[in-house]
């Protein structure tokens, strides 16, 4: 048995300009959708600050990428540019998103559309990536042939042309009718949120649970530290260094595993466990009264982590 959670999210591109992400997550984003590579080839221009301050914050992301391929060769380079940069910036886990509905694209008709979708999905995929579609209920009932593919979906519809803040509720009456598994509704694209100083899209991100994975009361598999953890100091319990890794790499900070597949859930407080330390303590000051990240792990820091995953 399954129950689901919803979260807000937002997606953004260069158009946003510098998001301040620190004011982005105390407004209550709890998940975004970053752009990648713009219609030239080249990398979004703010993708890299946006993934840093995603990762500082312990945002959940995911990317998209606004298709305009009209052959296969095409849909080709866009995959692999989009493959290239994930791969350049250590990004091992998310979804990609294809972004369908360039007018160029329409005349094609469905049969090819999904063939040109399906040669992304295979670039995609092949790269160890989860692929999804985004495209707007016109385009999933006249425009593609949604049968045509199991994988989730992410639509818009807009209820309403006026502003929307964060904290507004769209009426569940206009939520997307799909066949296929709804990823999340875009339901404004003149969104406001506090740390982006221009509109932007407004998500409601659907997330399956089992049931016992539902989130209710914080827990840890590990034992909370008794003193203060850092590195280099001499007969730290693994248990708790576990402790420290697990939280860290539940709010996005540290990577589950390394580049050579070993797990960071070592109870070893080495050079990867301090670099993510230290990426929470600079996204939560009062973690720290110096003037850089103490890089140790005492209360105060120990206190934000079960802040933050209790947030998730």
């Amino acid at each position: 048995m399954t129950v689901q959670r919803t979260r807000r999210g937002i997606d953004v591109s260069d158009n946003q300009k510098v998001i301040d992400w620190g004011k982005v997550k105390a407004a209550g984003v709890a998940f975004a959708v970053l752009r990648s590579v713009r219609g030239s080839g080249k990398t979004d221009y703010q993708f890299h600050n946006n993934l840093a301050g995603v990762r500082a914050q312990g945002i959940p992301f995911d990317v998209y990428k606004y298709s305009y391929g009209t052959t296969p060769e095409k849909q080709k380079t866009e995959a692999q540019q989009v493959v290239d940069l994930l791969k350049s910036c250590g990004v091992e886990d998310c979804t990609v998103w294809w972004d369908m509905e360039d007018k160029t694209l329409r005349p094609l008709g469905k049969e090819k559309l999904t063939a040109l979708i399906k040669v992304a999905k295979v670039i995609i995929e092949a790269a160890g990536y989860e692929f999804g579609i985004y495209c707007n209920v016109d385009w999933y009932k006249n425009v593609l042939d949604p049968t045509a593919f199991s994988c989730r979906f992410w639509v818009a519809r807009y209820p309403s042309k006026k502003e929307m803040q964060l904290e507004d509720t769209p009426n569940d009456k206009y939520k997307p009718q799909i066949t296929q598994e709804l990823f999340g509704w875009q339901y404004s694209s003149i969104g406001r949120v506090d740390g982006i100083s221009t509109s932007v899209d407004l998500d409601l991100i659907y997330e399956d649970l089992e049931k016992n994975e539902a989130p209710k009361d914080y827990s840890t598999p590990h034992a909370e530290p008794t003193y203060t953890l850092y590195r280099g100091r001499l007969a730290q319990k693994v248990e708790y260094v576990k402790w420290l890794q697990w939280h860290l790499i539940k709010v996005g900070v540290l990577k589950s595993h390394t580049t050579e597949g070993k797990s960071n859930l070592d109870g070893s407080f080495g050079k990867r466990t301090e670099a993510a330390l230290v990426a929470f303590q600079k996204a939560h000051k009062e973690t720290y009264s110096t003037k850089e990240p103490d890089k140790k792990c005492g209360k105060k820091t120990r206190a934000a982590l079960i802040a933050a995953v209790k947030a998730l």
